[in-house]
Formats: C-alpha cells, structure tokens, sequence
C-alpha cells in the first residue's frame, strides 16, 4: 500500500517560544518537532510587545519547521471594554498579516490550534472562511477551578472554539474532564507531552553532592516553590549531603528572599535561570530526583524528562500527574504536605526507595517519544481528513 501524501499543518499557538518570552509554549514547539517527522508543520503565533508600536512579521526556521511570528502593539487604555475590542482588533490585524504568510506557498489541510484562548478564535474563522477543520490541543490550567482559572468571559469563548473542533487532545484525562463539563459532545482523546529521546539520556554527575532538581516557570501559586524551600530548610538541619538545583525562567524574586532568610541560598539552593533544553537535558543527569511540589497542574513535560533520563519524580497527587505517576518512576504525596516531602527526600538520600533507571526510560520511550506521540497525532489527522 502506497504511504500516505503528508499534510501540511498550521499550528495556531497562543503560546509559543518568541523574543518577549524565550519558553513560552516550548512544550508545543516539541510536538511541532514531533508531528514534522510526518507531516509539514508550520507555526503561526500572535504576540502582543509593549515595545513596538507597529507589526512586525518575524519569519525563521526551527529544525526544518517554518515559524511566522507576528508582534503586535499593546493597547495603553485602561478602560477594560475599549482595551477587550482594541486587543481583538489588533489580533485580527496580525493573524491577517501571518496569514497571508502561510498560504504564500500552500493552503493548510489541517489547522492545530494549540491553547484555545485567544488564537482559537482565528481558527473558528478559519473553518467558517475558509472550510478548513482544525482540532486542539489544551495544555492550560485556566480550565480548573483554583485561583488562575479562567474568567466567565474567557469560558465562554473557549466553549465556542471547542465546539467547532474535530477533536480535543488534552494532555492528561484530568484536563479533558474538566472540558467535557465545558462541551460533553466533543470528540476527546488525551495525548501528553513529548520529549527528545536524542537529548534526554540517562548520565552521572560528578558532584560530590546528593543533587536534586527543580525545573518550572516558578509560578506561584502553581509550582510552589516556596514550600519546597521550607522542606530543604527543615532537611538541612538534618543532614548535609545534599543540595536542590531549581531551574526556572519565572520570577524568583520572593524564592531567592525565602532562600537567603533561611540560611539555604547557594549552599543547600542554587538557582539558575533560563537554560536551553540541551542545557537541561545536561542538568537531569545524575540527580536523584525531580521535585515538584505544585498545588496544581496538568501534567507537565518536566516530570517526561526526567524519565526520559533515568530519573525518578516527587510529585504531588494532583491533576494529570497520577496518571502516569507509579511507585516505579517516583513518589506521589500530598499537596502542601510538607512533611510528606521531607520524608520522600529522606528516604531517596538514605537509599530507602530505589529506582531502576532503564526501566523509567523505557517506559518514557513507550508514552512520550516522539514517534509515539507523532503516530498518535497522524492518527487523528487521517480521521478529520477523511469525514
């Protein structure tokens, strides 16, 4: 049988690495990579830049893949209803431009809208416009119901992009029941987070040190960072062998303060800033476990990562993190329970839970690789195409 004619798919992303925010969405840019071992993907995202006040259509390559940026002015009213209708309007003249970009060579098969609000909204037009389908891809935790949900307003609009969609593809199931309480008709199928077999790989570390990690955006409060920094406080008065790496391109500021009001900065706690994902992949190698301590999430590449490279996971019990989550790749405690973490650290520094590194990176290589997850998008596509 004759291999399939590959598609050509627009990924719409609200989120997406650009120059005002170097990470944003690089868990996109991964299943952009991912998807173009099959098909040919081209980016288009829309960013709002308070330094410019003109549009600015930013056209590279990343690994074979075409990304159109296009910077927009923000608006400098206050009043909310004006600055609601400004940002659409600005938004619609920047998807105008980067449109006329993406279809200088060929009109898409399939638009990938990646994050429902704002660019969804262009999608929808689109499909009405333009008669082509789209389905989606949800990562936010704006649809649960803690304190960064989303707005009335912003649900509303969100439902409409889901109702119009071929299929929803959240990354964890706990993401998808969320939006089945929003739009139960839909079609849904979860696909997680992918990761680069060629640069996550298991490796050692040279420290003389019992090294943990940390990697987010240190969004508070989401991540909780700042309980971590209380556990390695509490840990250091117990031992000495051991030092955390938190890695983050967030606002630090109240955890370095946390840190250094506590005696732990740079002896127990070594922040670093933004890193690339090569400098990472390097940074897992070795460490005795990946902490997360969020109060909420979806389910995050970090913790894929880090199975990728042999590592195991403290992660709280929440959201899609279970999903995955085993006493074979990691320990699962409570969110906020501080004592839980403390002894999870503990036993991992005395040996008292140990993990087979192989075994985690097998199992990330079966839900995680990029051929995997690849495969399962192509799937999809293949169906919408052929309704």
């Amino acid at each position: 049988m004759p291999k399939a004619k590959p598609l050509k798919i627009l990924f719409l992303c609200s989120w997406y690495p650009n120059r005002t925010n170097k990470t944003l969405g690089n868990f996109i840019q991964k299943h952009a990579e991912s998807i173009s071992r099959i098909h040919k993907v081209e980016i288009l995202s829309l960013v709002s830049d308070e330094n410019i006040n003109f549009y600015d259509c930013v056209e590279k390559k990343h690994k074979g893949i075409r990304e159109i940026i296009v910077y927009y002015p923000k608006s400098k009213t206050r009043i909310p209803i004006i600055k609601h209708l400004s940002k659409i309007f600005r938004q619609y003249k920047a998807f105008k431009s980067g449109w006329e970009k993406v279809i200088e060579t060929q009109k898409p098969s399939i638009t990938h809208v990646n994050v429902a609000y704002p660019i969804g909204l262009w999608a929808v037009y689109l499909k009405k416009m333009k008669k082509i389908p789209y389905v989606l891809t949800e990562h936010s935790s704006g649809f649960h119901s803690k304190e960064n949900g989303y707005s009335k307003m912003t649900l509303k609009i969100c439902k409409l992009i889901l109702r119009n969609a071929s299929y929803i593809m959240p990354v964890s199931d706990d993401l998808k029941s969320h939006l089945v309480k929003l739009h139960p008709n839909g079609k849904y199928q979860a696909i997680s987070n992918v990761v680069d077999k060629e640069v996550f790989k298991i490796g050692s570390s040279n420290s003389q040190k019992k090294q943990f990690i940390h990697v987010s955006t240190a969004y508070e409060p989401a991540k909780n960072v700042l309980g971590i920094i209380n556990v390695i406080k509490k840990l250091s008065l117990q031992r000495s062998d051991f030092n955390i790496h938190i890695i983050s391109d967030g606002d630090t500021k109240k955890a370095h303060e946390l840190a250094r009001e506590l005696g732990v900065l740079n002896s127990y706690i070594i922040f670093h800033e933004t890193k690339t994902t090569l400098e990472i992949a390097k940074m897992y190698q070795g460490k005795k476990a990946l902490v997360l301590f969020s109060n909420f999430e979806n389910f995050p590449c970090v913790i894929a990562e880090a199975w990728m490279s042999g590592v195991p996971v403290i992660a709280t019990k929440v959201n899609g993190i279970p999903e995955y989550l085993s006493n074979k790749n990691g320990v699962l405690i409570d969110p906020k329970n501080e004592q839980m973490l403390l002894d999870s650290l503990n036993k991992i520094l005395n040996n008292e839970i140990e993990f087979d590194e192989n075994e985690m990176r097998t199992f990330a290589l079966k839900h995680f690789s990029y051929e995997s997850i690849s495969e399962k998008y192509n799937e999809i596509y293949r169906k919408v195409i052929s309704v």
